[in-house]
């Protein structure tokens, strides 16, 4: 039996496990790997549990008909404040931390992950053993790009899951723009633009902190400036016209976007200022308008905006990423 078949021998009995620059990577990061495997079984635990609770809550009070199949919900207040207080704020304010969860992947493949090995000096050593700089940074990038897809899209998946069970009209208000980063594919598509953006602020300061302080802002004001001001545009809105004053809160799934006045010329008026105690009949002829408009997303607009922006977002993140490399071959020694 020849060296190499006695080590595929030994390979297959062992089973698959990383080597080289992925196995170091893992290695150098097991701590925080295995920290984060418990944070995300925990959370996890933890929406079943209140997936479960919910269920059994809306079943025994009928809140699932009531309160989804028919316009009118009216329960009472004991009943809608004990919903609220321990099972619909409990997950809305667990879900902030799939929210910030960009941030964190940024400042962690910013710091502890680049910057830290350019500051010390250590990344010498690999490249000083047939590592190009190129492949490098690959396994680098490649390591939590996958922790995100796989731990980031179970994260959501089961979020959206406990979410669903929300009876729509006890969460009154635009409920799903609430937590519209918590569901679906886009705090995944988003973690992965945090993985670039920390990849290229690790490369350009080479100094931890500083580097982890810039990813996590540089992922926020992404999210907040471009991302968000274009998600409302991702899908046009729907327009009411209407002689009456609409709500804000409309139906309980309808995402309000803008509501104001149309004047005689056709122009629109943004919610007009009239002051306190004027009625919408002499707030409209103050204007001199001729009835109301209401822009608004209704339910059916959620996904095809998720998979729009969770798009956009991946693109940025090739974008950012092909950055990273330019810039690890012509700025690295």
């Amino acid at each position: 039996m020849t060296t190499t078949t006695v080590t595929e021998a030994r390979e297959a009995r062992r089973g698959f496990r990383p080597r080289g620059m992925i196995w170091l990577v893992l290695r150098q990061h097991r701590v925080t790997a295995w920290a984060a495997l418990g944070l995300l079984t925990a959370f996890l635990a933890a929406l079943v549990v209140l997936r479960s609770e919910m269920t059994d809550y809306v079943r025994a009070h009928d809140l699932k008909d009531a309160c989804t199949l028919t316009a009118d919900c009216r329960p009472s207040e004991k009943t809608l404040d004990f919903f609220r207080d321990n099972l619909a704020d409990p997950l809305h304010y667990g879900g902030i931390v799939i929210e910030f969860l960009p941030m964190v992947v940024a400042a962690f493949v910013a710091g502890p992950l680049i910057a830290r090995e350019l500051e010390s000096g250590t990344y010498k050593l690999a490249w000083t053993q047939s590592v190009s700089p190129g492949r490098w940074l690959a396994v680098k990038l490649a390591v939590p790009g996958a922790a995100v897809l796989a731990g980031v899209s179970l994260l959501a998946a089961v979020y959206t899951w406990t979410w669903r069970q929300l009876p729509v009209r006890m969460a009154p208000g635009q409920w799903w723009f609430r937590s519209y980063e918590m569901i679906g594919p886009v705090p995944v598509a988003q973690c992965l633009l945090g993985v670039a953006v920390g990849a290229v602020a690790g490369l350009l300061l080479r100094r931890t902190v500083a580097a982890m302080v810039v990813a996590s802002l540089a992922t926020s004001l992404v999210a907040g400036v471009v991302l968000e001001p274009l998600r409302q545009k991702l899908t046009g809105p729907v327009t009411e016209l209407s002689r009456e004053m609409p709500g804000l809160i409309g139906d309980a799934d309808d995402w309000i976007v803008e509501r104001g006045m149309i004047g005689r010329s056709g122009g629109r008026i943004p919610e007009p200022d009239c002051g306190v105690g004027v009625s919408p009949d002499e707030c409209v002829a103050r204007h001199d308008a001729t009835g109301w408009y209401l822009d608004y997303h209704p339910a059916s607009h959620l996904w095809p905006m998720q998979w729009l922006e969770t798009g956009i977002a991946v693109a940025l993140a090739v974008l950012v990423g092909a950055l990273a490399f330019r810039l690890v071959r012509r700025q690295c020694p």
